[in-house]
């Protein structure tokens, strides 16, 4: 806790003679992900941080103190915390808590927004995990421990800090500015510009030269000149998908050659990584639905084919 959180502990049980605490972390390219339990009751201090802690509860009863505001953490109440804290915990307690860049939520909200943004961005320590914008970010929070859980277990998986856990946590943020209160919401909701044709063939071309890195879209509207929102809503409704949709059409079209030639390793498993898929049983779903045909059976009849010509 002191030398990865820089906290310290200010209660501690005196009773029990076992304190058995449990923490796992994941490591995200702007941010990191943890599940702490500690089975006793414990009462925890960190100071102000340089990035957005979010506790999600995961079972036990706990509580956050900011300053004089306690912010319990339940399983509809998520709580949000930039500044010094404390974490007040009962002995069954377990949690969540993704933490993330302060500078990269800045950097997101302003390419979002088109607003200058001026002052600390601070945010409601309350987070209410019953509003449908609640329930989509804490999807994608499920969604991104799953593939980290895949990505670790996997010894043949790409990087942890690769494409699927690069777009997964550009969306967990896009998500969590949207669902939480904050002074710049407004900005969020407001009336968005169109981007023109030629804006969307520049994203198009783009998105296919970089197919094998995450997805940035704030990069994506740096080179066609318009907003994030304005790329969004003029893919919708000039192609009737979004920039991530057709980010998978060139993975797949890319995962398809892949498994016809060498490039394969002889892994529909390898393929799948490689192109920026995390979950194997999606990815050949996915590639079904496009092709017709499952991802095994094109190695199987590219490796018939190699086979013919020996």
């Amino acid at each position: 806790m002191a030398t990865q959180l820089a906290a310290r502990f200010v209660e501690l049980p005196t009773q029990p003679a076992v304190f058995a605490a449990r923490a796992n972390r994941f490591k995200l390219p702007n941010g990191s992900l943890w599940f702490c339990a500690f089975g006793a009751p414990v009462a925890i201090q960190f100071p102000e941080p340089d990035h957005v802690r979010v506790q999600f509860h995961h079972a036990g009863v706990g509580a956050t103190w900011i300053g004089d505001i306690l912010a319990p953490v339940t399983s509809n109440q998520a709580c949000i915390t930039s500044t010094a804290a404390e974490f007040d915990f009962g002995n069954d307690f377990q949690q969540v808590v993704w933490r993330v860049s302060k500078d990269f939520l800045r950097k997101k909200l302003a390419s979002l927004t088109e607003a200058p943004l001026t002052g600390e961005l601070v945010f409601d320590h309350r987070l209410d995990l019953d509003r449908p914008k609640s329930q989509l970010l804490t999807k994608l929070l499920g969604c991104t421990i799953h593939a980290a859980e895949s990505l670790q277990c996997d010894p043949g998986a790409a990087d942890p800090g690769g494409i699927v856990l690069g777009e997964l946590e550009q969306a967990l943020v896009s998500a969590f500015l949207a669902a939480s209160e904050h002074r710049y919401r407004e900005h969020l909701e407001g009336r968005v510009l169109a981007a023109a044709p030629w804006q969307v063939r520049r994203a198009e071309a783009y998105i296919a030269a970089h197919w094998d890195k995450p997805l940035e879209i704030d990069t994506v509207a740096e080179v066609t000149g318009a907003s994030v929102r304005s790329i969004f809503r003029a893919f919708k409704q000039s192609r009737g998908y979004t920039p991530f949709e057709y980010a998978k059409r060139i993975r797949l079209e890319r995962a398809r050659r892949m498994l016809e030639g060498t490039e394969s390793g002889g892994s529909v498993t390898s393929v799948c990584f490689a192109c920026g898929f995390s979950d194997l049983g999606r990815f050949s779903k996915d590639f079904a639905q496009a092709f017709g045909e499952r991802p095994s059976d094109v190695l199987k009849r590219f490796k018939g084919a190699v086979a013919a010509l020996h």
